[in-house]
């Protein structure tokens, strides 16, 4: 599945939205490093998506791909809330290397429906820590994607983030 790049964001304004904009400023204060470096991730999921109150739904993803500064990684979502009626969310979520060092990214975002069974995610994304070089890293930058339903609870999708993050180097 190839991320469409043609939908404009477009963030409405909405109780979620503001939430999770809070989240975000609200987070634990990040070290920040004077170096920042381009970082790039891309990753395939698997979906599972339970329901909360309407029109709230709490989403389960895990994934693999690749993203500078990590190699081959995992991706799994620690918390992930989408309203159905306004297609806004927010998402926390591990990316994790194969030596086990991790950077933790916190992403508000909007679904844009594209057809029945599909659609476009776009938003922004912040690094609110890790673990091993990636300890007080930070960081920032948009995020896109394109998930697909296989089923009534269930998608696949297909995920870009661009940025900067602070230079592993230059934490310790």
């Amino acid at each position: 599945m190839k991320v469409n790049r043609t939908f404009p964001i477009t963030f409405k304004r909405t109780a979620l939205l503001a939430l999770a904009l809070a989240a975000l400023a609200l987070a634990p204060s990040v070290t920040q490093a004077g170096d920042q470096v381009p970082f790039r991730a891309i990753w395939d999921a698997q979906i599972e998506i339970t329901p909360l109150s309407p029109p709230l739904v709490a989403v389960s993803g895990s994934g693999e791909g690749r993203a500078t500064h990590l190699g081959r990684m995992t991706a799994q979502s620690i918390a992930e809330v989408v309203n159905l009626a306004t297609g806004e969310g927010a998402a926390s979520y591990r990316f994790t290397a194969a030596n086990g060092d991790e950077v933790l990214v916190n992403f508000v975002f909007t679904a844009i429906p594209i057809s029945a069974t599909a659609f476009s995610i776009q938003g922004v994304w912040q690094v609110t820590g890790g673990t091993g070089r990636f300890d007080g890293a930070s960081g920032s930058g948009t995020y896109e994607g394109q998930v697909e339903f296989t089923g009534p609870a269930s998608a696949l999708g297909q995920f870009e983030l661009e940025g900067t993050i602070s230079s592993p180097g230059s934490l310790k």
